[in-house]
């Protein structure tokens, strides 16, 4: 193993089990993964790729209501899809069973994360990243979602993990690291694939790489991807040439959009700030690493540091400012994070744990109050609060998700409650803290975030206002959420229109502000509504006036 010390301290004896740690991951995992409907951002869209999938479109060409979808390369929705057709409608419903692949991708990032723990930094060093990597507060939305990230996540920690092992397994490591390579490119985009071997090929600038064992690494990494990475851009150009130039031009990479029009520079503060509340508690861990631990020939500060400073140079250059592109990030603090992890001082280690127990103990309290009054009406003036901000969740009551709320959270209170409080109990305290508060709000408030979020509850209110019999609705071509929310939901197909294109039905909907009623010659309001207490997506269903019609 790449396994260094600065004080040649053996590890630190742990206090908890192995298992306990792994059900904490495994309960990680759950919470807004199942019982809700797509939520935007990303997974209405997502949910449409699957649904073309697994209708016989083909698979070479992710497609939204019959357009090209190129965000990402299609690995994560040839994944969701194939769960789709594999569950659902059987079991579950086609979005429910596409989301698995999310906790199945986060699972591989998590066992790469360990692994990368165990082998550069030390035995038992593994549980210490992972544990480090859930706690941070930027992967938990991020982590649950239906999004392709979370593939090219697991593909990033695959390949740091194959440049950990290659001097110990070279062709294992190779064989991985190429692999990684396709996952990385075939969830992403190309700037994140030469993110990857950036980091691979600046290595042999550090001695411990610089060796026989980790060339042939790189070259069986080589042979191994290098026919995989073209089968997808080769297939696509040959069957859908102008979509292949289309993904070319604007979005083969990624945070740069494509080679026709490269995007660079934002706000150049912007990610160091986000990292701030990002990465928390994983970049004060490292910090505290750094500043313990100042030999930096050491290859486990080495490659998370490099790693560390390719990425964020990226973010840098890039002209995107999303959060999610920041999730990379987190993987090289969490492993320097847990390098000097068994010294955190002991004060420190009990401030951590102080405000975690404050933080979340506050926070899943309110949880709590607000389940009461959603669903028995007390105290009063909370209940019309949460009637304000989702009017149309219905009080519902399952004694089994009370039991599991109760339950995890009598847990939680058991572990913060412990003394002699070290580094790694204080960072497991931390995670199991995030859990409880992420686990509570998707099972006792998920009802309630769902009728809140979903766009069923406006569809389906659409729909009553239609005329009996009139089918026929047009809708912009660019309100793609329209466009796939409204089939999905009720089985009525959008008729998309361009902007200056002749308005082919009776109907039509519009997307406008709150309080901004469209007015046009010849066309009178029917309908109008939107998800609770969103001003800017208000839907109008307008219709021909008679006159007009004639």
């Amino acid at each position: 193993m790449l396994t260094y010390s600065a004080h040649g301290h053996v590890a630190a004896r742990p206090t908890e089990k192995p298992w306990v740690l792994l059900l904490l991951c495994f309960v990680w995992l759950w919470p807004g993964i199942l019982g809700h409907t797509p939520w935007k951002p990303d997974e209405p869209y997502i949910t449409a790729v699957v649904q073309g999938f697994i209708s016989g479109g083909h698979w070479l060409l992710p497609t939204v209501d019959g357009q090209p979808y190129l965000e990402s390369a299609p690995l994560y929705y040839w994944v969701a899809a194939g769960l789709a057709q594999l569950l659902s409608p059987w079991l579950l419903p086609v979005h429910d069973a596409a989301r698995l692949a999310t906790p199945l991708f986060m699972a591989l990032a998590l066992a790469f994360a360990g692994g990368i723990g165990r082998e550069l930094v030390g035995r038992r060093h593994g549980r210490s990243v992972v544990m480090i990597l859930i706690g941070c507060l930027g992967l938990i939305v991020t982590g649950h979602e239906m999004n392709a990230v979370v593939a090219g996540f697991a593909g990033f920690a695959a390949a740091l993990y194959a440049m950990v092992l290659s001097l110990r397994a070279p062709a294992l490591a190779g064989a991985l690291l190429g692999a990684a390579s396709v996952v990385v490119f075939l969830s992403t985009n190309l700037v994140q694939l030469l993110l990857v071997w950036s980091v691979a090929l600046l290595l042999p600038a550090f001695a411990s790489w610089r060796n026989k064992r980790y060339a042939i690494t790189l070259l069986m990494a080589l042979l191994f991807a290098a026919p995989l990475l073209l089968v997808w851009p080769w297939a696509l150009h040959k069957n859908y040439p102008l979509v292949f130039a289309q993904w070319w031009q604007a979005y083969a990479l990624g945070p740069l959009r494509g080679f026709g029009n490269v995007g660079l520079f934002h706000e150049l503060g912007y990610y160091p700030k986000l990292v701030l509340w990002y990465a928390w508690p994983a970049w004060p861990l490292a910090a505290w690493a750094l500043w313990k631990n100042r030999r930096y020939e050491l290859p486990m500060l080495q490659l998370p540091l490099l790693s560390f400073a390719v990425l964020l140079l990226l973010l840098t250059f890039s002209s995107n400012t999303h959060t999610e592109d920041a999730m990379p990030l987190l993987l090289p603090l969490a492993v320097l994070g847990a390098v000097e992890l068994d010294s955190l001082r002991r004060g420190a280690a009990a401030f951590l744990n102080w405000f975690g127990l404050m933080a979340f103990g506050f926070f899943a309290l309110l949880v709590w109050l607000g389940w009461v009054a959603m669903n028995f009406g007390w105290p009063a003036r909370l209940a019309a609060r949460v009637e304000y901000f989702s009017p149309y969740y219905e009080p519902q009551f399952s004694w089994l998700t009370l039991s599991l709320a109760l339950l995890a959270s009598g847990l939680w209170v058991w572990a913060v409650t412990r003394r002699h409080l070290r580094g790694r109990q204080a960072i497991t305290n931390w995670a199991a803290g995030l859990t409880l508060l992420w686990g509570l709000l998707l099972t006792l408030w998920l009802p309630f975030l769902d009728a809140a979020k979903s766009y069923q509850p406006v569809v389906q209110a659409m729909v009553k206002a239609m005329p009996a019999g009139d089918q026929c609705v047009a809708v912009d071509a660019r309100h793609m959420i329209a466009r796939v929310s409204w089939p999905y939901y009720s089985g009525l197909h959008l008729k998309a229109v361009a902007p200056e294109e002749a308005i082919p039905c009776n109907l039509q909907l519009l997307v406008g502000e709150r309080d901004a009623v469209p007015v046009l010659p010849g066309w009178q309001l029917r309908w109008h509504g939107s998800r609770p207490r969103d001003k800017h997506e208000v839907y109008y269903l307008l219709q021909r006036e008679p006159a007009a019609a004639s």
